[in-house]
């Protein structure tokens, strides 16, 4: 008996099997025709149609908006990398005052002090300096055609690198040694700000810093020659 009973369902089985394999068959074969009705710019039409409507939904084609850069002038203040930033006047001199900084003579060498009054707006204090290349402190502020950081002096007392108290001005000069035919008195210069974004380190580093730097504003300037 239960050789027969397996003899009845098997023969049963092989008919349903057929059965559905025609039935996918058919289904496939209509789908293929239905395809093949459909015209070929339809179906490009239909892909544009669903690209454009995501990229509506992801803002559009057109790239992102980009601020400009600010342009500003002498004595107008620029606010980056929570410092507040006045270049106050460019000199070209022969002395130095109270800077530690020694160009040849013999050489012709000489001195492009910026005079920038700064206030630290950060609740901690902070050197006007960093070490590294690109700063987000003074010795951030460049000069087009000059590679190399300049070094930034306390006006009153000469002090380098001095730290910046917390909402208290200080005038700094930020001070290059040059060549004789460098620049000249009268000469239109372009300076760069920094700005940078501050983090708050949790693990490997702790603290706060300032990276991601980048140019925050542009200046040009006139240079005052100085004799001494």
């Amino acid at each position: 008996m239960a050789g027969a009973q397996k003899a009845t369902d098997g023969d049963s089985a092989a008919p349903a099997a057929s059965t559905n394999a025609d039935a996918r068959a058919k289904v496939l074969g209509w789908a293929r025709r239905s395809i093949d009705l459909i015209p070929t710019s339809w179906m490009i039409t239909g892909a544009g149609a669903v690209l454009l409507a995501a990229t509506a939904l992801f803002g559009g084609l057109e790239a992102a908006a980009v601020d400009p850069i600010p342009v500003i002038s002498v004595g107008e203040t620029f606010a980056g990398s929570d410092l507040e930033m006045t270049v106050t006047g460019v000199e070209l001199r022969d002395d130095r005052g109270p800077m530690a900084i020694f160009p040849d003579e013999e050489k012709g060498e000489r001195i492009l002090v910026v005079t920038v009054d700064a206030v630290n707006t950060f609740a901690t204090p902070r050197g006007a300096t960093s070490l590294s290349e690109s700063s987000p402190m003074i010795d951030g502020i460049r000069i087009e055609g000059l590679e190399a950081k300049g070094e930034v002096f306390r006006a009153d007392d000469g002090r380098i690198s001095p730290t910046l108290q917390p909402d208290v001005p200080a005038r700094l000069l930020l001070a290059w040694i040059v060549g004789p035919g460098d620049f000249h008195d009268g000469d239109e210069i372009a300076l760069t700000l920094p700005d940078s974004t501050h983090y708050v380190g949790q693990s490997v580093m702790r603290g706060d810093y300032w990276t991601d730097v980048r140019v925050g504003a542009t200046l040009s300037a006139t240079i005052d020659e100085v004799n001494s």
